[in-house]
């Protein structure tokens, strides 16, 4: 490592999208994500006109608040029939509002989204936050016009349904509920010496197999090195997000259809068990109790 770096700091990524609304027109569905600041904002297109095929879309573009506006703004004009241009009725309107997206299922017709509507805060872990799953909602994607029925459908949907997604499952927008305690506090081991370079162009001479191998456990987001002009101080930020241990997300199976073509903040690993916290006062210090399990 070179000797003239002293300190290597290695930051978790927050998730920038936090809060979701989903916008309805007959062909499309619209998925506006943002932070919680509303300051960050991506756009996901969903197909209404396949009636068993799963077609997303996601530009991987970041826009600003006004920018959606506009979006929204020019979606609606363009959707609007004659009669409702002439009478003032929209042709995109907003159906729900959600928290993250648990995933895609398809059973003998076309495909559903499922979308978290209502979190609880439960627990907090340093500067992370854990949330409670309280209420979710299930909505069929293609359009009603192209949809091919299944007499067995609703038995399907039935069954499904039947399992309580208010009922202790957890997710974090920042903290990977997959792995203990130790293992997210540890850095990451597979960051090698020789990625820290003394000028930026030598990024260009990263060798591909160590990149990759960086990657197996934690996903490298950000690169920065800053130079103190007044010393040879230098420090390497490091943004970084572990990938989840499989065993122990529950919605891999839903996240499967588009978890390789999303980016990495819509998705939302969502894990089984429980996850408890409570403040204990001894001798007027306070100390913070963490019960957390998991189910396979």
């Amino acid at each position: 490592m070179d000797e003239n770096i002293s300190t290597v700091v290695f930051h978790p990524i927050i998730s920038s999208i936090q809060k979701i609304a989903l916008y309805e027109t007959k062909s499309r569905f619209y998925l506006m994500g943002s932070n919680n600041t509303l300051t960050r904002f991506r756009v996901l297109k969903i197909d209404r006109m396949e009636s068993k095929e799963l077609v997303v879309v996601d530009d991987k573009r970041e826009y600003t608040q006004d920018e959606i506006k506009d979006l929204v703004n020019m979606i609606d004009m363009g959707n609007r029939t004659r009669a409702g241009q002439r009478n003032n009725i929209g042709g995109v309107a907003r159906i729900v509002s959600a928290f993250g997206i648990i995933g895609f299922v398809r059973f003998l017709e076309g495909y559903y989204i499922i979308l978290v509507t209502k979190r609880r805060k439960v627990a907090v872990i340093g500067h992370h936050t854990i949330y409670k799953i309280e209420d979710t909602s299930m909505i069929y994607i293609p359009n009603d016009t192209i949809r091919v029925f299944h007499p067995d459908e609703q038995r399907y949907v039935k069954m499904f349904q039947s399992i309580d997604l208010s009922s202790n499952f957890y997710f974090s927008y920042s903290y990977d509920l997959t792995h203990t305690l130790q293992n997210n506090m540890t850095p990451p081991k597979h960051i090698k010496p020789d990625i820290f370079y003394t000028n930026a162009k030598d990024l260009n001479h990263t060798d591909n197999s160590d990149a990759e191998d960086a990657e197996d456990f934690f996903n490298i987001w950000a690169f920065k090195k800053n130079l103190n002009n007044s010393s040879t101080e230098k420090y390497v930020d490091y943004g970084i997000r572990s990938n989840p241990h499989r065993r122990f997300v529950w919605n891999s199976h839903l996240l499967k259809p588009v978890e390789k073509d999303l980016h990495r903040d819509w998705i939302l690993y969502v894990t089984h068990g429980f996850i408890g916290q409570s403040n204990v006062s001894i001798f007027r210090k306070i100390y913070v109790c963490n019960y957390y399990c998991q189910k396979k």
